[in-house]
């Protein structure tokens, strides 16, 4: 699903923020937030653009230094990105960078094209900077890539019995079990309508995999596959730690309050079944 994949990539689901999120003293010291803002010239469509990347340059030039990836969020936006959204581990997150946000038609990386809308930072900011503001004023103008010409559609099928969880390929690696609420928040977790089932690795790094579970009803059978890798050509292979997060707000980011969570106590191998994690922390 295109909305799972793309570039180092969250939601799904490494967290941004959206936003209030505070005074600049609960911020990071090592991290880099601000305001992304649409100009009021840009056509409706860009409001509609579900994909939104936010990528640090380094002033050396090169790869970008951390990225993130979301969908569907709400300007403004209040962003924050720390070590946790560098793209290779071995990195470190210092030095100057600019910042950059697009939204992105087809949610994969790439130039910019039609359909696409973008704004940046003008200079260069420190590692640390605060109200790194960004307005997204600039629409693409090249054409898009050649795609394969499409062949000629099926038979509209009727459509399939939703589940809570996109089911897997029917073969590759995957991770299956269990979520439940701890008894004494289930009160609260009943209020809360969206869960993020989120695959880490034991590298520092954004999310291998994400998994968005709208209106979430425990005991939750769930599992976790290829198709929801955050990463261009990544698969679900190793040991990962998994946590399931009940986000209050609906949108990727840090836990904030209202937020519950729940994580594997140990890193689970991939291929695991029968994982049971408990959501019993609040914040």
């Amino acid at each position: 699903m295109k909305k799972f994949r793309g570039l180092y990539l969250a939601l799904i689901l490494a967290f941004a923020v959206g936003g209030p999120i505070g005074c600049n003293a609960d911020l990071p010291e090592k991290s880099v937030s601000g305001t992304i803002r649409l100009s009021s010239s840009l056509p409706l469509k860009a409001r509609e653009t579900s994909t939104l990347f936010i990528v640090l340059i380094p002033e050396g030039g090169g790869p970008p230094l951390a990225v993130q990836r979301l969908v569907r969020v709400k300007f403004p936006y209040r962003y924050i990105i720390t070590k946790d959204d560098v793209m290779f581990a071995e990195k470190s997150f210092s030095g100057n960078v600019r910042v950059s946000a697009r939204l992105d038609a087809d949610g994969s990386a790439g130039p910019l094209v039609r359909g696409d809308f973008e704004g940046k930072r003008q200079g260069f900011v420190p590692i640390g900077a605060r109200d790194v503001d960004i307005l997204i004023d600039t629409a693409g103008a090249a054409a898009p890539p050649k795609v394969a010409k499409k062949t000629k559609p099926r038979k509209k099928q009727p459509p399939a019995a939703i589940s809570p969880v996109p089911p897997p390929p029917d073969n590759g690696p995957k991770i299956s079990g269990t979520i439940e609420v701890a008894p004494r928040l289930a009160k609260k977790a009943a209020g809360i309508s969206v869960l993020y089932i989120v695959a880490r690795t034991e590298k520092p790094g954004p999310p291998l995999a994400v998994v968005k579970v709208p209106n979430p009803k425990f005991p939750l059978p769930f599992t976790i596959s290829n198709r929801h890798v955050m990463t261009h050509g990544g698969s679900l292979e190793g040991r990962v730690r998994i946590t399931a997060r009940l986000d209050a707000d609906g949108s990727v980011g840090p836990p904030r309050p209202g937020d519950m969570e729940g994580t594997t106590p140990d890193p689970v191998t991939v291929g695991a079944s029968g994982v049971r994690i408990t959501v019993d922390r609040e914040f």
